[in-house]
């Protein structure tokens, strides 16, 4: 029998015989005690107040590190605990908190690398030099745990005028085996806020809640917004909600001109003159909102900190 003959008997062989699978590698278990997930379109009326928290986290942590935190929503997933924690790096930090008058518990996730940067920036230093280790001490897991803590403060802000909420029970974790979050099949919001600290790379820290909760705030939401008899209140509230949206206020200092030879002259120890001061009067600088002058202030000393005294503020009829 030739080499194509051989060739040929052997495939008839192969279809003849059974094709096995492996279903049971590709194959899950369905759980009948699932919840089913968030529909998209009820779960966006949510979105301007998860950006809101978003948005309160950032500023809480600029308050307490003393360096500007920008923080950006990013993907709203669905998951299970299970599914979620098993995404997570060991060891790491988790924070834990119960919002009542509702049940279950909401998680929000820290990465150790940000919690090391936040804890030296918070401690008054520069932030460019972190530990070679993987997880806490119990020194630093108590001050970030503070800082976490207001964290939790901030994130019922943005629900208050439709779903009073009480952040309580907060407690924290280096594993998510020591979170008792109920049953492992337990749907979850996990909401991705990216944070940028600083001039440092943008990290991103996870908000998850219980889907039993997002359900109750979206009917409250829905309930809430069908009360209205017109579009005034919602409108009250849609300005309200977006004065409370944090905006950063620079006090500056006029330019200066130098020429390229004195600018390349410079060194360190050299005193730099910002201006002429008249009379011994205090020099009034500039307050900018996203580079436009929004009025004229003075530095003055409130106890042991400088802060701004404001002289002059942009009239809505001014022209800059």
């Amino acid at each position: 029998m030739n080499q194509g003959a051989a060739t040929g008997a052997a495939l008839r062989a192969n279809t003849s015989s059974p094709v096995v699978i492996d279903v049971a590698a590709r194959a899950r278990p369905f759980d009948l005690r699932r919840q089913e997930t968030i529909e998209r379109a009820r779960l966006r009326t949510l979105q301007p107040m998860l950006e809101s928290v978003g948005h309160r986290i950032g500023s809480s942590l600029t308050l307490s590190l003393r360096q500007p935190v920008r923080a950006e929503l990013g993907v709203l997933d669905q998951l299970s605990w299970e599914d979620f924690a098993s995404q997570l790096p060991g060891p790491t930090f988790l924070s834990t908190a119960v919002f009542l008058p509702h049940e279950g518990r909401a998680v929000l996730h820290l990465p150790i690398p940000l919690t090391y940067l936040a804890i030296d920036y918070y401690l008054g230093g520069d932030g460019l030099v972190q530990p070679e280790r993987e997880g806490l001490t119990d020194i630093e897991r108590t001050l970030i745990g503070g800082l976490v803590d207001d964290i939790w403060k901030e994130i019922p802000q943005p629900f208050a005028t439709f779903a009073p909420l009480n952040p309580a029970m907060i407690a924290t974790a280096n594993s998510s085996l020591l979170i008792q979050v109920g049953s492992p099949s337990a749907l979850y919001l996990v909401a991705q806020i990216k944070l940028t600290v600083g001039d440092r790379e943008p990290c991103e820290i996870q908000l998850c809640l219980p889907a039993t909760l997002v359900l109750s705030l979206i009917e409250q939401l829905e309930r809430h917004q069908s009360s209205g008899t017109n579009g005034g209140m919602d409108r009250r509230q849609t300005r309200r909600r977006l004065l409370a949206v944090p905006i950063e206020l620079k006090v500056a200092f006029p330019p200066l001109s130098l020429t390229p030879s004195e600018l390349l002259s410079l060194r360190v120890g050299d005193v730099v003159h910002i201006g002429q001061i008249e009379q011994n009067l205090p020099q009034e600088l500039d307050l900018t909102v996203e580079d436009v002058v929004y009025g004229t202030g003075v530095i003055v000393e409130k106890g042991k900190r400088l802060a701004c005294t404001i002289v002059t503020k942009k009239e809505d009829g001014d022209e800059h």
